[in-house]
């Protein structure tokens, strides 16, 4: 009986808030509406509270002047406050910030050269390439970049706390043979390629990411794009068609995600976005995912590929330890003990 209500409330809530089929249609319905956004969340909560809980919304203004159409903070003639500031802003402004230029050339290429297993090779420029480059967990040998001092207060700055990286790092390149929209998507056997997340979508509630460009990102290649703003708002999981925002006055909020290689572009998992693939144009990044707390992604075979050949973790900093503690457990002193809720932690009576 509850089920049969649920798709009978579901069904009647879609025929009220979504006639337009040719903006909703399945499974697109996602919209940027206060009113919907305010019902949806009042349904489905979860998304919001976890914002909250972490304190993730509301999201605070910008503390400095940070340009409308643009989310590339120019770096130069900045001191490190300065620059960690306006990047903060940018982000809270837009859902998004890019850093251009932040690291040399010079320590691009010579940290590509160093880690050359992790990313594509020449063969990767072929036409019969895979769409999608992934290169593995790379070691703690890398933590200088992973952690670097910069991305870290960054995050910190904008969530109000030190973050937890949430997975592992690793290099991706993808190189999308065809552009695929969201009506190609809704159709049966569908054959485009959803891992390149051209979709208009949103992250986990609390994630926020850094990536380092390897490559130029232009205007006219693939690169990410946001719906600038929309981190600050009662956001749903729920994607949104190409035609809602090209049809929508946030059409004009949309911003490109572009800078040079070597730029850090940093995204807030609240943020609409999507990847504008440009077919044969590739984007290679090195990405490094991170959270206030939720949805840790440790796995064993991470823990063994951060190890392997790496210098000893236990001469990390303290700071650097609080922050892989998600997806490098730590040693306890007396071990660790089950969880009536399930799990482990660490014994806490050390009398034993």
């Amino acid at each position: 009986m509850n089920s049969f209500l649920k798709t009978k409330i579901n069904s009647l809530g879609k025929l009220l808030l979504f006639r337009d089929k040719d903006i909703f249609y399945k499974p697109y319905y996602g919209s940027l509406d206060f009113f919907r956004l305010f019902i949806y969340n009042i349904f489905a909560p979860g998304r919001i509270l976890n914002r909250i809980r972490y304190k993730r919304f509301p999201v605070s203004k910008p503390t400095v002047p940070v340009l409308d159409n643009s989310l590339v903070v120019n770096p130069s003639n900045l001191s490190f406050d300065d620059l960690v500031e306006l990047t903060v802003a940018t982000i809270n402004r837009h859902g998004a910030a890019v850093v251009d230029g932040f690291f040399s050339e010079e320590y691009i290429d010579e940290f590509r050269n160093e880690h050359s297993s992790f990313f594509p090779s020449s063969a990767s420029e072929s036409s019969n390439a895979p769409e999608i480059f992934e290169g593995g967990t790379m070691s703690l040998d890398i933590q200088d970049l992973w952690m670097h001092e910069f991305i870290v207060k960054v995050i910190q700055s904008y969530i109000g706390r030190l973050p937890y990286a949430r997975r592992y790092a690793e290099v991706c390149e993808i190189r999308p043979r065809r552009k695929t929209t969201s009506r190609d998507f809704s159709r049966p056997n569908c054959n485009g390629n959803r891992l390149l997340a051209e979709e208009w979508h949103v992250d986990h509630s609390c994630l926020i990411q850094a990536a380092v460009f390897f490559d130029d990102v232009v205007p006219d290649g693939s690169h990410m794009e946001v719906i600038s703003g929309t981190n600050r708002m009662l956001c749903s999981p729920l994607t949104l068609s190409h035609e809602y925002v090209e049809k929508s006055s946030w059409a004009s909020k949309v911003l490109p995600c572009i800078g040079r290689k070597g730029s850090i572009q940093f995204h807030c998992g609240n943020v609409y976005h999507h990847l504008n693939a440009e077919p044969l144009h590739s984007r290679c990044w090195l990405k490094f995912e991170f959270t206030s707390g939720p949805n840790i992604m440790t796995s064993p075979d991470g823990i063994s590929s951060l190890l392997a050949g790496s210098s000893n973790y236990k001469d990390l900093t303290p700071e650097r330890k609080q922050i892989l503690s998600g997806v490098l457990p730590l040693e306890s002193n007396k071990g660790y003990q089950p969880h009536h809720r399930g799990g482990f932690i660490p014994v806490k009576f050390k009398g034993i």
